[in-house]
């Protein structure tokens, strides 16, 4: 598995992720990192190299609407936004088909999307609620 930090950003409609609202985000995750990684989400924040999700405003509307989400895969430790530039960044448009995703890559977004999505701190927040 390849252990390279790389941030993920995704825009869906919100409606098309199964499950409860509040899940959206760990499902389109755990989704993406078995169709296109071919691995789990690891969602343990204390293992030496996990992934972390971003909850980004809308990614629980009851509304048809399309929202952006984040994932930093392979989080070792802290980056300054100046390491999260240079690091791989993928950006695609997901959308439903029967049980399973079509992601489909959106590289002209590419340097806007990198460069909106660095004031995000990699590896999210280590806060708790």
């Amino acid at each position: 598995i390849d252990q390279k930090p790389l941030r993920v950003i995704i825009r869906v409609c919100v409606t098309e992720i199964p499950g409860e609202r509040e899940n959206r985000v760990y499902r389109l995750g755990t989704d993406f990192c078995m169709q296109l990684l071919n691995r789990p989400l690891i969602n343990n924040l204390q293992a030496e190299c996990h992934d972390a999700v971003h909850f980004l405003p809308n990614f629980d509307s009851e509304n048809d609407v399309r929202a952006w989400f984040i994932y930093d895969f392979n989080v070792t430790g802290p980056l300054e936004r100046a390491q999260i530039l240079e690091i791989q960044h993928r950006v695609y448009h997901a959308t439903r088909q029967g049980e399973s995703w079509i992601f489909t890559p959106r590289e002209r977004r590419m340097v806007e999307a990198r460069k909106y999505c660095s004031m995000y701190t990699w590896g999210g927040s280590y806060k708790t609620e």
